[in-house]
């Protein structure tokens, strides 16, 4: 039987979301602040992308019309295959 590695892919994906758009997708979230909300804005945009990545740590900026996402997104891979590049920007 053979045996396969599988390792994780991380790739940042970039996300500019208009800050009403951001308050609506998390409003059942007490601190829209939170990581955890960050995080879930994230897998809502992957699973709209038809993304199958799964979201790791999400950092956030700020300004009075966008926020600003930084999530690294893990893809399992078999050793020597590379995930399709599913940017979402």
């Amino acid at each position: 039987m053979p045996s396969f590695d599988t390792t994780l892919q991380v790739y940042h994906h970039h996300l500019k979301i208009p800050i009403e758009t951001y308050f609506n997708t998390v409003r059942d979230f007490t601190n829209p602040w939170d990581e955890r909300a960050y995080q879930f804005v994230a897998e809502q945009y992957l699973e709209k992308a038809d993304n199958q990545g799964i979201v790791g740590m999400v950092r956030q900026e700020r300004d009075e019309n966008y926020v600003y996402l930084d999530a690294a997104v893990r893809y399992p891979t078999t050793e020597g295959q590379l995930p399709p590049n599913q940017d979402l920007s």
